[in-house]
């Protein structure tokens, strides 16, 4: 049984689209619509490039497919005919359509994927089908909502909210909220009377918020959240892109920061301590807070914390097409990585080299002369296998840096990603190594979804991958998840003495991740990358 997934819409405020291909409740391919058409969460869209991607990967047919699901489960009107129009006019076929709740998408793609026999979940952004905030018992594959916080009580909306008074663009820039929040003043402001927690239950402070209600599409990126009320008790916002950063705003953000983690971890606790379940899944887009799962992480009434990877709502293709699965009695399997995507053989790659007129160098260890130009302080595109499903970058579409060069921070953010000063970068480390410079509960974190304290070894050694606040968000790695990354690694550590890298997603700032190699040409081409390595082959700039 073939069961697509997919997330998109016909309006804006449908963001992250992306589609997914099941069979018998494996997951053969994921792709996000963005990384094909290279428009930035291509808001508003349905994914038709993923779709056809992925039919080509498995080699199939539309008309193979036996179910397409969805989420919006709570949408009135004609939408499953549009659906069906577009369908039948795009591919010429549309299979049964399911939809499903927004939430219960979100919850089941981190609890299947956790490989929990039991656990909490909690799913939590702006909204989804008029729900920001759900908690649900996940057992045997089934979910048990337990709570719901009706919209507009959400803590993806106070977060967007003070991402965009400090000049940010809200559900695409709250990861520099989250960044810039290290700067600042935890303690300047308190938050409490816009958004706060009792007894379970979260409610925010409407009067500072524009009018939001129910069935009402969400506000475009370019509309403030926050109102008159709001400006009046805070001051003006900061309101010119790339300026100079005040204290103030470092401080406010610092404060949101803190007042989202206090809000999280009340909630977290009470309903851990009501239902004595201490494996806790973390899952939509406010969950790739990594520095409030931290704080979750290293709770006394936490045992195991999973965040899927694809938290936001690019993960919603994932959780419709499991919840499909689960009700045709299939079961689903957790992928073991996130590299789900489409991949480029040598010769595919050497013929874009040669049509580009680009000089190129074919390699026998790719994996050993990327370690010794990163060792040498080279800057390098490294491009292999598989895309990633997600907003991280794991070592197949990276930009890879020495983390041990004190400059190479401000050198890669200012010469190649072209984005603030502010921004830290993660270090991605042999797993076995990891206990020597990073303090956190679990020993594992493939991901980038959770930030640990740098120990004292990793402050001094590898200075250029440790945020102000002495965290970094960290990869490990090992051989079964991605065999050539590890032996990267592994190389590094032969060589300098450390088996870790610097790496950020290999894209400039405002642009999607690269996914072919004719797009990884223009990146490469378009900044200060000294190297680029694309399969088995080497570029360099003269």
């Amino acid at each position: 049984m073939y069961i697509l997934g997919i997330n998109g819409g016909f309006r804006q405020g449908y963001q992250d689209i992306s589609a997914v291909l099941l069979k018998d409740g494996q997951l053969l391919a994921a792709i996000e619509e963005e990384r094909l058409n290279r428009i930035k969460h291509s808001a508003g869209k349905l994914p038709y490039l993923a779709i056809h991607e992925l039919l080509k990967i498995a080699q199939i047919s539309m008309h193979q497919i036996d179910v397409v699901a969805f989420h919006g489960s709570t949408w009135n009107g004609n939408f499953n005919e549009q659906l069906v129009s577009y369908f039948n006019n795009q591919f010429g076929y549309c299979p049964t359509i399911k939809r499903y709740h927004h939430h219960d998408c979100h919850a089941i793609s981190a609890f299947c994927a956790s490989n929990f026999e039991e656990a909490l979940i909690f799913s939590y952004d702006g909204s989804g089908d008029g729900i920001s905030f759900q908690v649900s018992i996940g057992k045997n594959n089934t979910l048990k909502t337990i709570y719901r916080a009706e919209r507009p009580n959400s803590l993806g909306f106070f977060y967007s909210m003070m991402t965009q008074y400090c000049g940010f663009v809200k559900d695409s820039d709250e990861y520099k909220l989250m960044g810039l929040s290290s700067y600042g003043n935890r303690h300047a402001y308190d938050f409490s009377s816009l958004i706060n927690v009792e007894n379970g239950e979260l409610k925010l402070n409407q009067d500072f918020l524009i009018t939001i209600t129910q069935g009402q599409p969400s506000a475009h990126r370019d509309e403030m959240l926050f109102n008159q009320q709001f400006l009046e008790k805070m001051g003006k916002p900061r309101r010119i892109p790339n300026a100079e950063m005040e204290n103030f705003y470092q401080d406010v953000a610092a404060s949101a920061q803190q007042h989202f983690e206090d809000c999280l971890l009340k909630l977290v606790q009470f309903y851990s301590t009501q239902t004595g379940i201490k494996n806790i899944c973390l899952v939509g887009g406010s969950a790739l807070n990594c520095v409030a799962n931290q704080k979750i992480m290293n709770a006394d009434f936490v045992e195991k914390l999973y965040v899927q990877p694809a938290s936001s709502d690019s993960g919603i293709s994932l959780g419709s097409a499991w919840l499909t699965a689960i009700d045709a009695n299939q079961k689903p399997i957790a992928p073991k990585h996130t590299f789900l995507g489409n991949s480029y053989t040598d010769k595919e790659i050497e013929h874009v080299l040669q049509a580009s007129k680009v000089s190129y160098t074919k390699l026998e260890n790719p994996a050993l002369k990327a370690a010794q130009l990163i060792s040498e302080n080279k800057v390098i595109g490294w491009f292999q296998g598989k895309m990633e499903f997600g907003p991280r970058a794991l070592g197949n579409r990276s930009i890879l840096a020495n983390p041990t060069h004190a400059d190479i921070q401000k050198i890669v953010n200012e010469k190649i990603k072209f984005r603030e000063s502010f921004r830290p970068f993660c270090p991605s480390i042999l797993e076995e190594d990891v206990a020597q410079y990073f303090i956190g509960k679990q020993k594992i974190a493939p991901y980038m979804t959770i930030t640990y304290e740098a120990t004292p070894f990793a402050q001094q050694h590898i200075p250029s991958v440790i945020h102000v606040d002495n965290s970094a968000r960290i990869q490990t790695v090992n051989k079964d998840q991605n065999a050539l990354f590890y032996a990267l690694l592994q190389h590094l550590k032969s060589i300098n003495g450390h088996g870790v890298v610097l790496n950020t997603s290999f894209n400039l700032s405002h642009e999607p991740i690269v996914c072919t190699p004719r797009d990884a040409l223009a990146t490469f081409y378009s900044s200060g990358l000294d190297a680029l390595i694309i399969g088995n082959f080497l570029v360099e700039k003269s």
